[in-house]
């Protein structure tokens, strides 16, 4: 009985840890994606150009970020950029365990666009989340404005749940579309 009042103060400790490591990458990846050039705006009005800023980088149209909890929820980070080009980065819980790539189209970016308007996204708070509560993983979305602007909103407790909406049209990419492993080859085989 000795022992365990031992481990339960260095469990609640390690979680609590873990919860604050959580919220700092958001803060992170808020921070690093917090504006972009005006003219990834424009993929709505003309063919999807392939823009890059004056370091030749890709300029980031919209992501979602998943991160892990206690459990089994899949873990992963998906960029889209201004140029239609795709980033899946596959860490855990998930059938695409490490980098994916893959385009898509001006319309299918024009649809993320359009419903991120219709569920009112740039309008909603930065955060929702609770520091208190600590097995819930968190959804890291980010999508360009018409002005040229990232808005990013990290929802894991309390948020509006039409942003579920973006995130999953988001997220369907990873089934609608063939995919290219780091090797070359294709995911998966028969699409």
């Amino acid at each position: 009985m000795k022992k365990l009042s031992y481990i339960l103060p260095i469990l609640l400790i390690a979680f609590a840890f873990q919860a604050c490591k959580t919220t700092e990458e958001a803060a992170d990846l808020k921070e690093s994606v917090s504006e972009a050039p005006a003219e990834a705006a424009e993929v709505a009005n003309e063919e999807v150009p392939v823009i890059s800023n004056d370091t030749g980088e890709r300029i980031l149209f919209a992501s979602v970020e998943r991160t892990p909890c206690f459990g089994r929820c899949p873990s992963y980070n998906l960029k889209i950029y201004a140029d239609g080009f795709v980033e899946l980065n596959g860490k855990r819980d998930l059938d695409m365990i490490g980098k994916y790539t893959t385009n898509i189209t001006k319309s299918k970016m024009n649809a993320i666009l359009k419903q991120a308007e219709d569920i009112e996204f740039y309008e909603m708070e930065d955060e929702y989340d609770d520091s208190m509560i600590t097995d819930l993983p968190s959804t890291i979305v980010t999508v360009i404005d018409k002005s040229g602007n990232l808005k990013t909103v990290l929802c894991r407790y309390n948020y509006p749940k039409r942003i579920k909406i973006l995130a999953e049209q988001i997220d369907a990419l990873m089934t609608s579309e063939k995919w290219l492993d780091e090797n070359g080859d294709a995911y998966p085989p028969e699409r």
